[in-house]
């Protein structure tokens, strides 16, 4: 099957399908249920969704593909391609953190 789903910026999306492309378009200053614009490469507008998956699952409905199982894929690609930054030291072997039995107490006064 011949399938590319990429992120091209941020929440915009490019699916190609067996040579069908759709971009899935967030607009945050819509006024709308139905942020997530899909379109055609040339831009016209086909559908809009309430969220991303749902955009993933119109398509899917149109094309008769696994959308949505092919992202999950596509992602694991890039995870492998670009390896996340080591996890940063665990808060206890940091310089100035204190255990909770060290911290001050505070009481409340009520009236």
């Amino acid at each position: 099957m011949d399938y590319a789903i990429r992120e091209i910026a941020p929440q915009v999306w490019r699916v190609d399908i067996a040579g069908m492309v759709r971009i899935i378009r967030y607009r945050p200053d819509s006024a709308t249920f139905s942020p997530w614009d899909i379109s055609t490469a040339e831009g016209r507008r086909v559908w809009s969704a309430t969220s991303l998956a749902s955009a993933f699952r119109w398509i899917e409905a149109r094309t008769g593909y696994p959308v949505e199982a092919l992202l999950a894929d596509s992602l694991l690609e890039q995870a492998a391609a670009h390896p996340a930054p080591q996890t940063p030291e665990v808060a206890d072997n940091l310089p100035g953190h204190e255990e909770p039995e060290t911290w001050p107490v505070v009481s409340r006064i009520h009236p």
